[in-house]
């Protein structure tokens, strides 16, 4: 709650009314509810988080054998290369290994987005719930002020609202919605339940 009746103070010689709170608060990017839940609901949630688990640890497995398998090939170019006694400039292979950095990061946004947006009852649930959008109040007043939305787009990119005014921020800024003063303070926060599926599905 960010906005709240303030009574009367006849020691601050203020009146009753709407007022603001204007303390920092601070949401998560992923909301996990399972600590809240009872005995009951969390027994249905483990499957889902083990699943979770276990996809990551899969992941990491993958990413390393990329990695370790990378480095092999690099050595064998680098052998054939001392055979061959060429000289070839390395600016070049910076632009290939930026290039499959942006693929695979392009790759793992296609990946996050499928599995953040995937139609709902298409995994287990994991008790997590990723924010997705966010309404924010700028200004000390709770009878004035400027509302603002805030809506993921893709990966780490985010589109800001502004009247007919849109820009693209990043989760970063997202996160710093917090309030404080005159800043923007998430009023509404908007999460989208986490599914988790077997990996690869």
């Amino acid at each position: 709650m960010r906005f709240y009746w303030k009574q009367a103070s006849a020691a601050g010689g203020t009146e009753a009314g709407k007022a603001k709170i204007l303390r920092s608060v601070l949401f998560p990017k992923v909301f996990d509810i399972f600590e809240f839940c009872s005995d009951e609901l969390k027994q249905s949630l483990l499957q889902g988080r083990e699943l979770e688990t276990s996809n990551r640890t899969k992941e990491d497995e993958e990413r390393l054998a990329g990695q370790a398998a990378a480095e092999e090939e690099k050595k064998g170019e680098d052998v054939e290369m001392e055979e061959e006694k060429k000289e070839e400039p390395t600016e070049p292979k910076k632009l290939v290994g930026m290039a499959a950095k942006a693929a695979a990061k392009e790759s793992e946004i296609k990946r996050h987005d499928e599995v953040l947006y995937r139609p709902f009852n298409s995994g287990l649930d994991t008790g997590c719930y990723q924010l997705i959008g966010v309404v924010t109040h700028k200004g000390r007043s709770a009878d004035g002020g400027h509302y603002i939305g805030w809506v993921h787009a893709s990966g780490d990119d985010w589109l800001q609202c502004d009247d007919s005014f849109v820009t693209v921020v990043k989760t970063e800024d997202i996160l710093q919605l917090k309030g404080g003063g005159d800043w923007h303070t998430a009023y509404l926060c908007f999460y989208r339940k986490l599914e988790e599926t077997p990996h690869g599905v």
